[in-house]
């Protein structure tokens, strides 16, 4: 087929015969005619109707958009633009795209009929839902939401009304009018643009640009608008409703009862720093979702009422478990939870709850009664395998004399530890202290802020004799230590002398970032392939995929002509400038206006 075009019957508005005429390569024209049905809604220039097929009596949803309103040049690209992302997306829980015709007056896009419309009149409805309704229809989101990412596509425009429902209850997200493609990693997208109550702050600033995290924020907000039924930073001003995203400011009303671990949740997501905001995986794995099993799909009563309390109760999770498992009942479906193994997302590991309560993401409030892990315990259910660094040094002595060799991440509970190349071991914990131990475990230096100080003091104390309040800290780098440390040589280091630490640490959904206190920063990416930017030495060491290392001068490696390098630094740079600024909740505040890239490095 060449080209498709259509006219329209003189026949009554209430039921038009649409005709798609569409040209053959060999020039014989075939015609596809449509009834024009019910209105269905409308949003910015759009009509949606249903269309019902003469010829298949399928029933589809027709966006049917006036040419009048494409006579710019810009309208017509983003018209384009949403069909050419649409139409290359296949998933469950996606609105499938049929196709597009056109004709002299308006452009016509075929996409599945969502006959239980969208999660905006449910909660018009309902006014609020339930936790297990929240959490079957918000998984489903992030299913969604996971595989445009795992595409490149940010979707920008999550909100309760384009989240619909198809007749098996079944969520689809749809409406890709401001969905947009990354052309690379760590692309960085600068268009303002989204729903007043869903936009992330990120968005609204502008400067820095914004990327897959604007996604996880409107989730949160709709997180919030499920479980309390309006959206966290509504007012009658959209001014005003930019000022309180921009400050933050929510609460969590009286009357309405929110559980902790959806709190949790939501803070979690409605960070403004968006390098601290968590993943998607990450998401799944905080204890709002992993509490109870969730439903695959809600029962069609709850469009009018709420699920009931018999109903809820087969989901809950017994109390008696079999060999560290809960014992799940005949007829509970699976639950949609993340992998024990995905990292999480995290500069200082912890989240802010708006009582001002620090919180290890994923965690209890609880922290002082919780039992160390035995991390390396043979069938212990919560271990988790340590990470490697395949960074190999020059001969020549060229590059950083310390590197992360090995790491394991528990920040779901504790924190971050991690094995250097000089065989000390460290733990960067969730309240953003870090302590640090020589090869021998004879002493260890104790790093951490006093009051409101943004400068690190340092203590040293023998493994045998340190205050009280550091008791369980110690505990748990004994046991990073046995996890990590089984075969390194036993040498002892100048206790005068301070060690080198992890100061900062990034997660981002293409690596792990390291930044030490020495300012030797190390990247490791998912796809095996490794940075290490020496400041001291002004050089960058990029190991491929292969193992292969090269080594460039800092200040000349962008024209190196490494193109998988010079992305990777791009990338890196991009985190960085991101990481090391001073937010609310960033982390040592070093990052000043007007500092160079070797100065940030």
């Amino acid at each position: 087929m060449s080209s498709r075009t259509h006219r329209v019957s003189q026949e009554s508005q209430e039921n038009q015969i649409i005709e798609e005429r569409i040209v053959k390569v060999n020039g014989d024209i075939a015609i596809k005619s449509y009834t024009k049905g019910r209105f269905l809604g409308k949003g910015g220039f759009a009509k949606v109707y249903e269309f019902l097929s003469l010829d298949t009596k399928q029933v589809f949803a027709a966006k049917v958009i006036p040419k009048a309103s494409l006579s710019k040049a810009r309208a017509r690209q983003k018209l384009m633009s949403e069909i050419k992302i649409h139409r290359s997306l296949h998933h469950t829980n996606i609105v499938r795209f049929e196709h597009f015709f056109e004709d002299d007056e308006n452009v016509y896009i075929l996409l599945e009929l969502c006959s239980n419309q969208t999660l905006n009149e449910l909660l018009r409805r309902r006014k609020r839902l339930t936790e297990i309704e929240a959490q079957c229809y918000l998984s489903q989101t992030i299913a969604a939401l996971k595989y445009l990412h795992e595409h490149r596509v940010i979707h920008r425009d999550i909100k309760l009304g384009n989240l619909f429902l198809t007749d098996k209850m079944e969520l689809k997200l749809g409406d890709y009018g401001l969905a947009t493609k990354l052309e690379f990693d760590g692309e960085r997208k600068r268009t303002i643009c989204g729903t007043p109550n869903y936009i992330a702050p990120e968005v609204l600033d502008g400067k820095q640009g914004h990327s897959y995290e604007v996604d996880v924020w409107s989730l949160g907000v709709l997180a919030y608008t499920l479980l309390v039924g309006k959206p966290p930073f509504e007012t009658s001003d959209v001014k005003s409703t930019y000022r309180r995203i921009k400050m933050n400011a929510y609460t969590f009303p009286d009357h309405v009862p929110v559980s902790e671990e959806a709190k949790s949740l939501i803070s979690t997501m409605l960070t403004n720093d968006p390098s601290m905001r968590p993943t998607l995986d990450q998401v799944l794995q905080q204890s709002f979702f992993t509490k109870n099993v969730i439903p695959k799909l809600m029962q069609a009563g709850t469009l009018a009422v709420p699920p009931s309390s018999s109903y809820i109760k087969q989901y809950e999770l017994p109390t008696q478990t079999t060999r560290g498992r809960p014992e799940a009942g005949k007829n509970q479906p699976k639950t949609a939870r993340a992998s024990s193994l995905t990292p999480t997302d995290t500069e200082n590991g912890r989240s802010t709850t708006r009582e001002g309560v620090v919180t290890a993401r994923g965690g209890s409030r609880g922290s002082s009664r919780e039992r160390a892990p035995d991390l390396g315990a043979s069938g212990n259910t919560s271990k988790k395998a340590a990470c490697y660094s395949s960074y190999v040094p020059p001969d020549n002595g060229e590059g950083p004399q310390v590197w992360v060799k090995s790491w394991v991440d528990y920040s779901s509970k504790y924190g971050l530890g991690y094995l250097f190349s000089n065989s000390c071991v460290g733990v960067f914990f969730n309240d953003s202290t870090k302590i640090i131990a020589d090869p021998a475990g004879s002493f260890f230096q104790y790093i951490h802020r006093t009051g409101h100080s943004r400068d690190e003091e340092m203590s040293m104390y023998r493994i045998e004799q340190y205050p009280d309040e550091l008791k369980k800290k110690v505990t748990l780098l004994q046991h990073f230590r046995k996890h990590l440390s089984k075969d390194e040589p036993n040498k002892r280091l100048d206790a005068a002398q301070p060690l080198i630490y992890v100061k900062k640490w990034l997660n981002t959904p293409h690596a792990i970032l390291f930044r030490l206190s020495n300012k030797v920063v190390q990247v490791n990416f998912q796809d095996k392939t490794e940075l290490i930017l020496c400041s001291e030495s002004k050089i960058v060491s990029y190991m491929n995929k292969l193992g292969e290392r090269s080594v460039y001068p800092l200040n000349t490696a962008m024209e190196s002509g490494n193109n998988e390098m010079t992305k990777r630094l791009r990338y890196t740079k991009e985190v960085l400038t991101n990481m090391l600024q001073p937010q609310q909740s960033a982390g040592t505040g070093e990052y000043r206006p007007g500092m160079t890239d070797r100065e940030i490095i």
